[in-house]
């Protein structure tokens, strides 16, 4: 309980926000390296097409959640399609950065932990991002797992909870 009140006092007062580009697949996020083509990239807009010369920059994300999605979904649902936190380990006084991607209908996005709750700012359509710096972590929470909770909102006020396991050091 003590971890998990630590941890969310630094969700809940984001300092910067950062706007990220889409990372790729795996986890750990890969390092980007020059691409050799085009690439179209979504945006709130359609997507755009980026030249070929521009370098991908190596991801801040070091750990990527993929929520299952559910089978059967119903229209305008909101949904949580991944979450990316910059280590699954998260240090004491270390920097906590967030990306979480929903669809595009989603309003609003919560971090919980603790029974307590902090709002991770809208970037784009689908882009929720924060960026801020963890407390002291108690020695006795130290190697502990907890998990965060993200909600996301839809604007009819439907909702959809993802829980990410994440480990205080």
């Amino acid at each position: 309980m003590i971890a998990a009140s630590v941890l969310f006092l630094a969700l809940a007062t984001p300092h910067e926000h950062h706007p990220a580009k889409n990372v790729a697949q795996a986890t750990p996020a890969a390092s980007g390296s020059p691409s050799e083509s085009s690439v179209a990239t979504p945006t709130a807009g359609g997507q755009r097409t980026v030249p070929a010369t521009t370098p991908a920059t190596a991801s801040p994300y070091g750990y990527r959640f993929v929520p299952r999605q559910p089978s059967r979904l119903e229209a305008g649902q909101p949904q949580i399609f991944a979450v990316y936190i910059n280590d699954k380990k998260l240090r004491s006084h270390g920097a906590i950065r967030i990306k979480v991607e929903t669809s595009t209908n989603v309003v609003k996005v919560v971090s919980r932990s603790a029974g307590r709750e902090g709002i991770i700012p809208l970037i784009a359509a689908g882009d929720f991002e924060a960026t801020s710096v963890l407390p002291k972590i108690p020695f006795i929470a130290a190697g502990m797992s907890v998990d965060l909770e993200f909600v996301a909102t839809g604007p009819d006020g439907r909702k959809t909870t993802v829980r990410v396991p994440v480990q205080l050091n």
